[in-house]
């Protein structure tokens, strides 16, 4: 049986770790719905590279809570409009 080459043998990398990837992704997705967090999935996946590029964790969490209660300030005030 032949070696793989060292293409097919990065394809087969690159193939695991997507595979791992998405699993550690539905996992997120699901410990946010568990957790009934409201985040869309693109919002998680942008928190997760976030903290990725080294993002500390607790300021990202004050800074979605701030980024919500704005929104939330914004909506009553059209809504009294």
């Amino acid at each position: 049986m032949p070696e793989p080459s060292s293409n097919e043998h990065s394809n087969t990398n690159l193939y695991l770790r997507l595979q791992q990837s998405q699993l550690v992704r539905a996992n997120i997705q699901n410990i946010s719905q568990f957790l009934n967090t409201g985040l869309s999935s693109e919002t998680l996946d942008i928190c997760v590279k976030l903290l990725e590029a080294g993002i500390h964790p607790q300021t990202l969490s004050e800074a979605v809570i701030q980024i919500r209660n704005e929104m939330a300030a914004l909506n009553n005030g059209q809504s009294g409009e």
